[in-house]
């Protein structure tokens, strides 16, 4: 018995080392028999995250507050590259795209309820089984509120904040001269605000949201008054610049007006931007050609560079010298990409404004609403060989049929000349947008401008 039980011990001590020492007994550093190798407990990715520019953190809960419309960005803070996987399940916070790449993530986002907040839950994921699941709030209003970049007919880009909720804005030049007034959902032209300001009573004031971009006539500075005057201008205001350089390629048929102590001036031609958004080329003839048919001592040669101080611009500087010629973007508008500059000339002493579409095949029939550098709101039906714009400047009704004429074989196949007498204008359109500016001087309509909103 005595004997049984010391075998028994022995075995039982036995099993004991060889699970407890891997088998070796003198310090092999084996693996247990059994055991399975461990994977490393996964690591978070780093990321940092901004909401309108500002650095976020996260609440008591671990979610980010975040308001309709605002701009969210996350970053890979140690430079390792991210895959983004958004939130896929219904109800929740609906994902606006501004930027996404390897890097960053850039987003919007609208509340589908009409109460109460939604949730919205993004998971990047990085090299090295590293991921981090970031959780977003998003509460009640508005997604158009917010700050756009404005481009207006007076020459001039600004900063546009409004709040739909609150109906109200305020807009301030480059100066810092801020301005305010309010806002009222107006009855007779649908999606219209109507803008109540103390720089000007005019009855043509309104504008409308239209999604991240904002199209309408406000009180803007007349140039070279004084003391300062106001007056109504059509005007652009945009929070949907392109910020990757790579998507500005492209052509596009371009109406720039000008304002200077002479007077208004116009310019229309054809550009193009290629080479990953790095070379622009503007045909300068007086003559309106595709820019491929432009004669090449015409064609002015750009760099295009980052604009250092504000994401989603762009300067223009000579290929040759390195002189700045001036900056632009591109917003994109209903998918399509429009060129847009606004802003006193670096070589000239003038404002300028120039909207760029994209260039077409054609010039298809529609009708619009919008509003002119004359101070007026305007209707227009464009069918067949006739563009007819009705403007108002809430005291007297004019109505005018413009004569509209395809370019010749050189020119750009979706530009119009629309003409009456002695009157020349050039008309030019996108899906969303129309333009109808004068032509340049000796012509009376040099420095005007309609803009109108497709229906």
């Amino acid at each position: 018995m005595r004997r049984t039980t010391t075998k028994s011990l022995c075995a039982t001590a036995l099993v004991a080392v060889i699970a407890g020492c891997g088998g070796g007994g003198g310090g092999g550093g084996g693996l247990p028999f059994g055991a399975l190798p461990q994977t490393p407990a996964e690591s978070e990715a780093k990321l940092s995250v901004e909401v309108e520019g500002s650095a976020a953190s996260p609440d008591s809960a671990g979610k980010y507050q975040v308001a309709p419309g605002q701009l969210v960005t996350v970053k890979s803070s140690d430079g390792s590259e991210i895959t983004w996987t958004g939130d896929s399940r219904s109800g929740v916070a609906q994902r606006v795209e501004v930027d996404t790449s390897g890097s960053q993530w850039l987003s919007r986002f609208k509340n589908p309820n009409a109460t109460g907040s939604a949730e919205f839950k993004l998971t990047a994921s990085a090299s090295g089984n590293r991921r981090k699941e970031l959780s977003f709030s998003v509460g009640n209003g508005d997604y158009r509120n917010g700050r756009y970049t404005v481009y207006a007919a007076n020459g001039s880009r600004q900063v546009l904040a409004i709040d739909f909720d609150k109906a109200s804005y305020t807009l301030t030049d480059a100066a810092g001269d801020a301005s305010s007034g309010t806002l009222t959902a107006g009855a007779s032209r649908d999606g219209d605000w109507k803008v109540q300001s103390s720089r000007s009573k005019s009855s043509i004031l309104a504008l409308r949201g239209l999604g991240d971009n904002i199209v309408g006539a406000l009180p803007f500075a007349v140039g070279y008054t004084s003391p300062t005057a106001y007056a109504p201008f059509p005007f652009i205001a945009s929070r949907a610049l392109l910020l990757q350089q790579g998507k500005l390629d492209g052509t596009y048929d371009r109406g720039r007006i000008d304002f200077s102590p002479a007077g208004g001036q116009s310019a229309i031609a054809q550009i193009q931007i290629s080479g990953g958004g790095k070379v622009m080329k503007q045909c300068l003839n007086l003559v309106i050609y595709k820019i491929e048919q432009c004669p090449s001592a015409d064609v002015s040669v750009s760099n295009i560079e980052p604009d250092p101080q504000q994401p989603g611009l762009w300067t223009m500087k000579s290929a040759v010298d390195g002189t700045l010629f001036g900056r632009f973007a591109l917003a994109d508008f209903g998918g399509e990409k429009v060129y847009l500059s606004a802003g006193p000339s670096p070589t000239t002493n003038s404002q300028v404004l120039a909207v760029g579409v994209p260039a077409a095949s054609g010039y298809a029939d529609f009708s619009s609403k919008g509003w002119s550098t004359g101070g007026t709101a305007d209707g227009v039906v464009a069918a067949g060989s006739t563009y007819s714009l009705t403007g108002t400047d809430g005291a007297a009704t004019a109505q005018a049929d413009l004569a509209l004429a395809v370019q010749p074989s050189f020119g750009p196949t979706g530009m119009r000349t629309a003409t009456k007498g002695s009157s020349v204008y050039f008309a030019m359109r996108s899906k969303q947008l129309e333009l109808l500016i004068g032509a340049r001087t000796p012509s009376l309509n040099a420095g005007f401008l309609h803009l109108g909103l497709v229906d």
